[in-house]
């Protein structure tokens, strides 16, 4: 891993250690503590998971077509702890997870062979009475291999051997002002953190990347009214406000949104529900001036903002067709955070969808699909992005598709065993000469077993 860190094979022995107590413990002491709780009812208040994965890797470290360095392909270990704890009580609830992925490539044989995940999530609610309540959030994310749905908060879905925190943490009030009106109002910040290696080279090392060209700060305020038609409808209307800002000089991206949408959420039938939003979002780019022809790196310009314009939309839909098994699926535009240094923002096409399915009470099967299109806002001139960054790629766009895969069968209550297939394609294009800088495709199947209490 990154210098000042213990040497790759002593590093590589402790994970191997921790492979096989993973497993020891998940075999021995945990299948006797959980099966004295298989079967109970209700929720409970500790819950521990551990999965063990053997897979094939076509491409871990994310290498580009343009390459000159063959692509290294390889084998791989993984496991997977997660802890919870939930509390329920008559005003407040508290629900807090961890989870960790360590994950070994012997092929890769460099000191970042070992790449590590992190996530922990937390959330209070407290009801001051039936009609208001209270919520606090955080969502910690620490991750060296790629989340691809962090496309839309403006990082490329590439490996960072030194990792890469996205944090997100929320204070939400929800309160029912009459039987029919109800009311959301939500403070958010998110922050994003990429230094140390962005990309794998051309010539077969990591390269360090700019913390300035995809680090920043985001705030914003929330608020919806929600109106109850009928017990089956429920109209809303939403406004939202954020502010980002960039670290180091990248003063020419930060920007500031403000959306507004009308919607509705309808209820079908008991198994079937709908939503949908529509509007516009004003976006200001504080480094472009009135004129989009002149630009002040890190400035203001003439003082004046250039505001574009943007539509917004989104649908999203879900089917329970059985008692676990479900069909959703959603699209949206809106605008996104860029990850090209020269753009504060694109214009997004996002698509998703997720089908989980039990064939018997044993054997399930969880899909999901993942497809983002972002163009770069705002369309700056050849003349516009040397003055900025000193090079010119052309407008840009960037494609990300993800297909994940996993069957699941039941052996025990709490043991279950686990084949999957993930598939990722990132495509980055710019209009000279079609240049595709940094694109991959990228296949992992893997075989494991997971142990639940």
């Amino acid at each position: 891993m990154a210098d000042g860190q213990a040497p790759p094979n002593q590093t590589r022995i402790i994970f191997q250690l921790l492979l096989l107590g993973a497993a020891i413990f998940s075999a021995g002491n945990l299948s006797a503590q959980i099966q004295g709780s298989a079967g109970q009812e209700g929720t409970k208040p500790f819950t521990a998971t551990v999965a063990l994965r053997e897979g094939y890797d076509s491409n871990p470290l994310t290498q580009s077509y343009q390459s000159s360095a063959d692509v290294v392909s390889s084998t791989y270990s993984s496991v997977q702890p997660s802890l919870g704890y939930n509390y329920t009580g008559l005003q407040a609830d508290l629900a807090l997870r961890y989870d960790f992925t360590g994950t070994y490539f012997p092929s890769i044989n460099q000191s970042y062979d070992l790449q590590y995940s992190q996530a922990f999530i937390g959330r209070y609610t407290y009801a001051f009475d039936p009609r208001i309540s209270l919520t606090v959030s955080d969502n910690f994310i620490y991750s060296e291999q790629p989340l691809p749905t962090l496309v839309t908060a403006g990082l490329a879905p590439v490996v960072n051997t030194q990792g890469f925190i996205n944090n997100l943490g929320t204070i939400q009030a929800d309160y029912r002002v009459t039987d029919r009106l109800a009311m959301i109002t939500r403070w958010n910040n998110s922050i994003l953190n990429s230094d140390g290696a962005a990309t794998y080279n051309n010539v077969g090392g990591i390269t360090s990347g700019s913390a300035g060209t995809s680090n920043y700060m985001n705030n914003g305020a929330f608020q919806q009214f929600r109106l109850d038609f009928s017990p089956e409808t429920v109209g809303t209307f939403t406004f939202d406000y954020q502010i980002y800002d960039y670290q180091n000089d990248q003063g020419y991206r930060d920007n500031q949104q403000v959306s507004l949408s009308l919607g509705a959420d309808q209820t079908f039938t008991p198994t079937i529900t709908f939503s949908g939003r529509a509007g516009i979002q004003l976006n200001d780019n504080y480094g472009l001036s009135d004129s989009d022809s002149t630009i002040s790196a890190g400035g203001l310009g003439s003082g004046e903002l250039e505001i574009g314009a943007f539509p917004f939309a989104s649908i999203s839909a879900t089917w329970n067709y059985e008692q676990r098994s479900f069909v959703s699926g959603g699209l949206s535009v809106a605008v996104q955070q860029s990850n090209l240094a020269t753009s504060s923002n694109s214009e997004a096409y996002t698509i998703n969808a997720n089908w989980d399915h039990y064939f018997t009470d044993k054997l399930s099967v969880i899909q999901s699909v993942f497809l983002n299109v972002a163009v770069f806002t705002p369309q700056l001139t050849q003349d516009q992005t040397i003055a900025l960054s000193g090079s010119y790629q052309g407008s840009g766009q960037q494609t990300t598709l993800t297909y994940q895969c996993k069957f699941a069968y039941e052996i025990f209550p709490y043991l279950s065993a686990e084949l999957g297939w993930s598939y990722t394609n990132y495509g980055s294009y710019f209009d000279v000469n079609n240049g595709n800088g940094g694109s991959y495709t990228r296949n992992q199947v893997y075989l494991g077993v997971r142990g639940t209490y």
